[in-house]
Order: structure tokens, then sequence, then C-alpha cells
């Protein structure tokens, strides 16, 4: 369709569209409603992505800095073209709203002073086009649009932003080029906005827009402006000023959920804009995953970005976890390549720590193994971002993202649609996360990060999936799942590990898994109570110094910790009780006052099925002190738990080599090895420093029954290396692994 003709019948037509409606409920506070609604249902309107996306080598360009603003005189969209085409990308995330717009919208939103006759996001399609690169639009969602200084010279701007108790704007941060102010995200006139602008992008040759920040409720807050009060009180009943009062969880209950009906009709209007024209819809997902978003909201793009984390195993955890929540239907799970921040969120700022001096970011190794950790989730990596190549500015080259999407090309056939091969599956709850609803704090995230960093670090190989994709299909294909302080379950996910253990599956669970309902409410005796063979008396008893685990009998469980042992342990538990024919292996023992604090580890049988029960959280301690025998005791847990069932890889390496294991839809299988050995002296941020070569690394990856190993290669090396077979393992010596190398095992019948 014509440009023309398409804005012109969508224009006419926008009562049409379900986004333009906003949403009311009439009648009833909306803080009874239960966190665990029923899945999200997204409407099928037949619209099929193109089958490149789940793949695509995108190179993210900034929009908030030069050469588009705060001036726009630098900017060049073959120049921009091709340092995409430079880097190996085959896509562009192109950038057609910051501060300003950069192409004649009619939305009312800001146009650059300096745009004149130009249309930058025409430019940058018709050089993308030439150039045989596909290109999507980043758009804004409820992040900040507007500074300080529009509001002085624009008063048409007035019902855009976020307002205080005191009726004045709400400032962000400055972020370099003034103060920004906070969008009224909840406010009629922003949204319209926004929808406005996503009819526009439609009408250009491009291939999908991207959303950022839905559920980023730090870029917005509660806004008190004389619309949202009326419009609030519509939907609860409640005054607006009630949201003053920190403990008033009713009407904080009741704001996030009329925010997320709201979003809900945005989120889904776009889509239906976006899929109505043949266009694709990504989200920013980094927001999803906390208590007070939008439920299962990642199931309403065609693919979402996974927020980048700077430490390889959390990283590890989140892009397994993002694949995992892509899989089902077949998604886009995207994470960053690199980072635009200065510094990170806890040191101090050397310039701000957003977006506005990305041109002085340089690459160097931790970026390729950022790259090389995201294809090792099953992610595709996103470049960030282009502008200090487009300016040439800085020593750094752009070789760790040039190498990586070169691999990238390479793998495709194996890497693309395959699957992590896991001997345990830590499984995050979304029900933990609203403890908040009941005043509390849950530590499921933290928790599961630390039980990853052990499990990575004794080669036990792992996936992670959410409960929100936990089903009685997919439970039929794990061995072991992990509950790490899941303090959160729902009545049906507990029935579903219930049936699932007692068909032979093995459960282990820490801490307060189980003790709270979806809504964080305390359910009397934990919602595992039969299967762990546990009786949770209460909450958390305080945090004693000195306290250790006494192994009071010799089990499997324990590993090589036999009677008498003492290893160290948690001052932190749940008061529990040993129920059926449950036993306690282990106690909690306070050394200065000789006074046991009751279980600390309990081993149970249900049905075929077996679990372990920890009271305390070993792997949140791990994360901190890497004691030894915190592992041994996880990983000596969790092999009972697998029966016989040997490990899909071991690794002869130091610590700090991690695998992750992959099946390709043709059945081979591939190792990612990613060699994070070297002296990091802070546990975050960019060290600059040298990834050590770890020499002479032996692999041994366990082939399928009924399957030969036809050929190793090394892919990175771009080589073959010979292999011997022992003990149904395929075994091979390589001879060094920089920063990361992928083994794969070419199998046949």
């Amino acid at each position: 369709m014509k440009r023309r003709a398409f804005l012109k019948n969508t224009l006419a037509g926008m009562s049409a569209f379900g986004a333009w409606r906003f949403p009311a409920v009439a009648g009833g506070s909306a803080a009874t409603l239960s966190a665990s609604t029923r899945d999200l249902t997204v409407p099928a309107d037949g619209y099929e992505p193109p089958s490149w996306l789940r793949y695509a080598r995108a190179v993210y360009f900034e929009g908030h800095t030069p050469p588009v603003y705060p001036h726009l005189g630098d900017f060049d969209a073959g120049r921009l073209v091709k340092v995409v085409q430079d880097l190996g990308g085959d896509t562009l995330r192109f950038q057609p709203l910051g501060f300003r717009a950069y192409y004649p919208t009619q939305s009312k939103y800001p146009i650059h002073p300096e745009l004149g006759s130009r249309d930058l996001l025409a430019e940058t399609v018709r050089a993308c086009r030439k150039a045989g690169l596909h290109i999507y639009c980043y758009a804004k969602y409820g992040n900040p649009c507007l500074q300080a200084s529009d509001l002085d010279k624009h008063p048409e701007y007035a019902d855009w932003v976020m307002r205080g108790l005191d009726g004045k704007p709400s400032v962000l941060d400055d972020l370099g080029w003034g103060a920004s102010l906070k969008a009224d995200a909840t406010g009629d006139a922003f949204r319209r906005a926004i929808h406005q602008t996503v009819i526009e992008l439609c009408t250009y040759d491009i291939d999908g827009v991207y959303f950022d920040a839905p559920s980023g409720f730090s870029y917005t807050g509660i806004c008190y402006c004389n619309t949202c009060r009326r419009k609030f009180k519509e939907y609860s009943g409640m005054d607006i000023d009630r949201l003053q009062n920190s403990a008033d969880r009713e009407a904080q209950i009741a704001w996030y959920q009329w925010f997320g009906e709201m979003e809900l009709a945005d989120l889904l209007g776009f889509r239906k804009v976006l899929h109505g024209s043949g266009k694709f819809m990504l989200c920013h997902n980094g927001g999803t995953w906390h208590g007070q978003a939008l439920r299962e909201q990642y199931r309403i793009p065609d693919g979402f970005m996974v927020e980048h984390q700077v430490q390889v195993y959390r990283r590890l955890m989140a892009g397994l976890m993002g694949a995992a929540m892509a899989r089902p239907t077949q998604k886009l799970p995207q994470m960053y390549m690199g980072s635009y921040c200065l510094s990170d969120f806890d040191q101090p700022p050397h310039s701000h720590p957003w977006s506005l001096e990305s041109t002085s970011e340089e690459d160097g190794d931790e970026v390729l193994m950022e790259g090389f950790t995201d294809l090792a989730c099953g992610a595709a990596p996103l470049y960030v971002n282009l502008n200090r190549l487009y300016y040439g500015l800085g020593s750094g080259s752009a070789r760790p993202a040039q190498e990586v999407y070169e691999v990238m090309r390479r793998v495709e056939p194996i890497l693309k649609d395959s699957v992590a091969v896991p001997y345990v599956t830590v499984v995050p709850s979304w029900e933990a996360l609203q403890l908040w609803r009941s005043g509390r704090r849950g530590w499921n995230v933290e928790m599961s990060e630390g039980f990853t960093l052990a499990m990575l670090d004794e080669r036990l190989s792992l996936d992670v999936c959410p409960s929100t994709e936990v089903t009685a299909k997919w439970l039929e294909g794990q061995r072991v799942i992990a509950l790490c302080g899941a303090s959160g379950l729902s009545s049906d996910t507990a029935r579903l590990l219930t049936d699932w253990v007692e068909r032979g599956g093995g459960l282990l669970a820490t801490y307060d898994t189980g003790l709270y309902d979806e809504n964080g409410q305390v359910r009397p005796g934990g919602a595992l109570r039969e299967v762990l063979g546990v009786d949770i008396k209460g909450e958390a008893l305080d945090t004693q110094p000195e306290c250790y685990y006494r192994v009071k009998e010799t089990h499997p469980a324990l590993g090589e910790y036999h009677s008498g042992a003492v290893v160290i342990g948690d001052g932190r538990l749940l008061p529990v009780e040993a129920v059926g024919g449950a036993r306690v292996l282990a106690d909690c023992w306070n050394l200065g006052t000789k006074e046991s604090r009751g279980p600390a580890m309990v081993v149970n049988t249900y049905g075929k099925g077996r679990t372990v029960y920890i009271s305390g959280s070993l792997e949140a301690h791990y994360t901190s002190s890497r004691v030894l025998s915190h592992r041994r005791v996880l990983t000596a847990a969790v092999r009972y738990l697998a029966g016989e069932v040997p490990p899909p890889f071991t690794l002869g390496a130091p610590r700090g080599v991690y695998g992750v294991l992959r099946r390709a839809p043709n059945a081979d299988l591939t190792l990612w090895l990613l060699a994070n050995v070297g002296f990091k002296d802070a546990d975050i941020g960019r060290m600059r420093q040298e990834f050590m070569p770890v020499p002479n690394v032996e692999v041994s990856v366990l082939v399928p029954q009924g399957r030969r190993v036809k050929a190793v290669h090394l892919v990175r090396s771009r080589r073959e290396v010979p292999f011997t077979l022992t003990g149904g393992y395929a075994v091979v010596t390589i001879p060094a692994v920089h920063v990361a190398e992928i083994v794969h095992l070419e199998l046949g019948s």
C-alpha cells in the first residue's frame, strides 16, 4: 500500500485499533485481584514474522547522541550503513525518535529544529535497502521524551509530563544536554502521541518497531496530574494520594494493575497496527521479571531484548532464561553485546551513567566474551552501538563484534533453534516476585544466580526456565529441577512439580521455597510439604553468626561428607520439621552457643522420585564467598537427584572456564566454552584487563545412545581435531582456549 494511502486509511479508522480505546474497569478495587491470573492470551492475527528475524545480526544506532543530537548536520545515512556492513551486521536498529523526532511527524512530538525538509528515517531506509540490510525502528514507550526547557517554549506539552504531588514536572535526570522530564505514561496525551508515531512509522519501508521499557517504572512513576487523579479514582475507587503512604499495599496493588491494563491495551494496539501493516514488533524485556510488571508481557511481541549483565554467570542465567521464554512460541531473544554506560550504577558517574557519551565506549575482549556468551544462551547479540565507529573515535577496534558476527554466520545451522542440554534446570518463580504485595522481600533471583554460578564452576550442564513456562510436557524432558528460594509458588505449579517428582523427577528446593502463595501470603506448611517431606513452621529465623551444617548421617546426597562432618552453613534458615518418611541429613549448629537451630538438609522419596530440601541458602553465600564446601554440597545433591544419569559433559580446566551444551535441530552437539579467566579486581564494570589463555583444556561430551561421532570441530578455530571414545564420552584436548571456543560434535546414526 502507498504510504499516504495507508496513513490516511489508518488515521480515519483509528477507532478500529483497541489501543485507542483506553481501558476502564467499573466497580470494585483492583487490589482484590490475584497476581496469579491465567496465562496472557494474545489474539492470533495470522501474521508470521520474517524467518531471518530470530537470527538477525543487528547493530544499534543510538538516537540521543551525535550525529543526530543535539545537532544533526553530521548525519549521513550511507556512512551509517557502511558501519553496519563493516561490522558484519545484516540489520540496523534505527532511532527516529529521541528527545526530538528526526522525521516529519504529525503526532505533536517535538521535531528537531534543524530537520527542515529532511527526513532522516526515509534517508536511512533508502540506504539500507540499497545495501540489502534489514531495518527496524526504536520507539519510546514510558521513558523520557522531553527536556525541561521544552515546557518553557512549548506549553502544548504540559500534559505530556509526569507531575509530582506539588503539581510540578518530575525530572528523571540531567542526561548531559539538560534535565529530562518523566513522561506521563498513564496520561492520554503522551499515549496518543506514541500511538500516532507507530502508525506513521508503519508508512515507511521498515521491517518492524522496537518499544523501549514496557513495565519500566523507574522511568515513570506515579503522576499526580488532574487527569491521572480522575482516571485512577474511576478505576479503583481510591484517591491517588493514598500512594504517598508506602505501607498502603492495597493502593499500590491497584495502581500497578491500573497501569498494567493500560500497558496491555497499548502493546496489543501497537501489535495490531504493526502486524496489520506486515511489520514485526519487538520489546525491551528487562522490566518484565519484577513483581509489579505486566505478567508475561514477553508473549505479546515477536521478540524481546534481554537486559545486559556485566558478570558472565549472571549473563548466562538471564540469557538462558530469556531463550526459554522465547522458545515455545519461536520468538527472538536478543541481548546487548557491549554497553553504552561509562560507569556502572553503584560507581561515581564519570559523566552520566546513560547513553549520552556512547561515542566514548571502546571495544575489547570483554565485548567478545559478551557476544559469545549471548550465542551460548541461544540469544542473538545486538551490538551497542555504532555511534563511536561512525566517527572513528578511540583506540578500540570493531574486531570483537566482527568476529562474533562472522562466527554467528557459520554456526547458524547448528545454533538456530538449538536447545540447552541440562543436567539440572533452575526455575525462577514469578510468584516469588509477588512478596512485595505483603511488604516482604524475596531473594529468588539472587539465589538462582548463585546456584547457576556453582553449577558452572562444577561443570554441571544447566538450563534456566521461568515458572511461567513450566508445563507438564516440558517437565517430561527434565531430570533435576532446582528451586532456589522460590518463595512463592502457585497451586498449579506445585501440583505440576509434585506429579513430576512422583513419576521419577528429582527436585532440589532451598530456603523459603513454597512458603508463600501467589500474593505473598504465608501458606501454612508450604506448597511442597508432601513432596519434600518438610513442614515449614514459619518465616525465616533471625541470622546468627558462626553457624555450620553438622552431618547426622552418611548419605549419597552429601557426597564426600560423612556422618560427623561439619561444613560451612547458613546462619539464616527456615524453621522446619521432617514429616512422613523424610530424613534429616544435617542440622544447623551454632558453634558459639552449642545449640542446634533445627534441620538444615532433609531428603525424601516420593513415588518414583527424590527430593532434597536445604533450609538455608548455600547458593546465596557462594556468590560472594566461593566456599568450596557450598559448591560440593549443592553438587552432591544434584548428582543424587539425577540418579544413574551421567552428566552430559565434563571439563578439565581451571575454575572460571564455563561450559554450555546445546543440541542442534539435526541432533549434533555443541559445547560452548567461555574462558572467563584472568585477574578481575572488581565484581562489576569493564576492567579492560586481559583474559588469560587456558592451555590443555580437556573436554568430554557424552555421546547420545545410538549415535556415533563422525568428527569433532573447533568452530572458532576453524579446524577438525582428533578425539577418543572413553566410557561413552568423546574426549578432546584443546591446546588453548582464549575467551571462547565452540566444540562441535558432528554425529551420525
